[in-house]
């Protein structure tokens, strides 16, 4: 277990330090541009990350998928990067051709043509960066792969000091600031693993190039569907409310996204440990324990935020001051998708990606209709309550599919705590006198509801110099 969690604590570094550099880098901005202009900002980013989801077409899932299948590591990579690569440079050509209408799309307004070619150029970048990482993940190289993520938002928190001091305080400085933080910190990338791309011997393997697109197509439209899902309600707003909503919205998304780098940092270690261990041939349960142990931490995670959710208008400025009503509901995605990324594990070891298609309907369907039904009338709490119930049945639909197809983790536990959660999340979304008391009582019961896994931690650490389990 010590190894376990030394790795772990290798691949959150940077993950934990980026996140530190968030919150200064959003207060900064926060302070500086008002909520509307935050939330056309956001729509730039909304939309790299939808267009980004169809250039992978699933082969960077594929990608780790035969990390430890294929022994020569540079043909894997340069066949799996080669169409996502190429896709991104025909929608640059498109950005090229077509400035003022990708403008329009993005801002609002098709005054905006060099903002709307810097979108293509970024997509060409989000795919190099996007699989560099992915390379080093899979060796496990956990404290390079931390460094170089504090080196890119760092770059972005330089960018954001420059134009926010010095020339101009309005959407673009905060495009302009995150394009060129990102893209300095890509070139940075490439130059250090230009090898990685030397094609000039390269020949695409049919075989291989087949075998990853059988994987990845299914992915393709599965991504999608989650994607929808995680941004169905930006979209929402987008459609029938305000950029000012949006604002806020996508401002108390930055704050949760320190709870989403938990969630990245789990996904990193954990995707490539679970694949070595599922070729090793690991007993079953080493997975439930890590199921039991995730859901313990971030249910924890999620009850510190209940409780300390007042203090965003400090770390905010006071024209955000509703977003400590929705940060538990936007809290509850990463938090959910963390502890589901134990329980699915069966539909990717039998390869059955396709499972994730109906995985995704099921989740994006309530989550339509009550995006439908809640924002029009509510604006960002309303969108942020939707997402929240989604995840819900994403859970439940992914754990279902899984525990049908080889790894079974019981469950019980996992739909009551997260049950408790989404309650906890309603309530802390109306200004109730006696919150605090609210809070500490789900603390309590959350404890009780997982007293056994405490139990069991203690043992196997207890136990760990009779080398009970390993869990290297």
């Amino acid at each position: 277990m010590a190894k376990f969690i030394e790795k772990f604590i290798g691949f959150s570094v940077g993950p934990v330090i980026g996140a530190l550099i968030s919150f200064v880098t959003v207060p900064l901005t926060t302070y500086f541009i008002d909520p509307n202009e935050y939330g056309r900002a956001s729509m730039f980013f909304l939309f790299q990350m939808i267009f980004g989801t169809f250039l992978f077409l699933g082969m960077d899932q594929a990608y780790t998928r035969e990390y430890h299948v294929v022994d020569n590591k540079l043909k894997l990579f340069q066949n799996a990067v080669i169409i996502p690569l190429t896709l991104a440079f025909v929608v640059l050509v498109g950005t090229l051709a077509l400035p003022h209408e990708v403008s329009g799309l993005l801002f609002g307004t098709p005054e905006e043509p060099f903002p709307a070619i810097l979108f293509g150029v970024m997509l060409a970048f989000m795919v190099v960066e996007r699989y560099i990482l992915l390379s080093i993940r899979m060796r496990e190289s956990a404290l390079e792969y931390s460094l170089l993520n504090i080196f890119v938002k760092l770059g972005i928190l330089t960018f954001t000091l420059l134009f926010v001091l010095f020339i101009r305080r309005d959407y673009l400085a905060v495009v302009y600031a995150t394009v060129l933080g990102q893209i300095s910190g890509d070139v940075y990338l490439v130059i250090r693993y230009r090898k990685l791309f030397a094609f000039r011997r390269f020949s695409p393997d049919r075989r291989l190039l087949t075998r990853m697109l059988k994987f990845g197509l299914p992915v393709v439209v599965a991504t999608s569907l989650s994607s929808l899902l995680h941004y169905m309600d930006r979209l929402a707003l987008y459609a029938w409310s305000s950029f000012y909503q949006i604002g806020i919205f996508t401002a108390t998304l930055k704050i949760a996204a320190v709870v989403s780098l938990l969630q990245t940092s789990f996904t990193t270690f954990w995707v490539p440990t679970a694949y070595r261990w599922h070729e090793n041939g690991k007993e079953i349960r080493y997975f439930r324990t890590v199921s039991d142990t995730v859901l313990l931490f971030m249910s924890l995670v999620m009850i510190v935020v209940l409780l300390f959710k007042d203090f965003i208008t400090v770390i905010l400025s006071s024209q955000y001051a509703e977003a400590r009503y929705i940060v538990a509901f936007l809290c509850l995605p990463p938090v959910i998708f963390t502890i589901s990324e134990t329980t699915c594990l069966g539909i990717v070891f039998s390869r059955k990606t396709h499972l994730s298609i109906w995985t995704g309907l099921i989740a994006l369907i309530p989550n339509a209709l009550l995006n439908i039904v809640l924002v029009p009338r509510f604006g960002a709490p309303g969108a942020a309550a939707s997402t929240g119930c989604a995840y819900l049945f994403f859970f439940a639909a992914r754990t279902f599919f899984s525990n049908r197809n080889g790894i079974r983790i019981p469950a019980w536990k996992h739909h009551l705590v997260l049950l408790i959660l989404f309650a906890g999340a309603v309530m802390n979304a109306f200004p109730i006198k006696y919150i605090l008391p609210v809070n500490l009582l789900l603390l309590v019961i959350v404890l009780i509801v997982q007293a056994g896994t405490i139990r069991q931690l203690m043992q196997i650490f207890k136990t760990r110099k009779k080398k009970e389990w390993d869990f290297s």
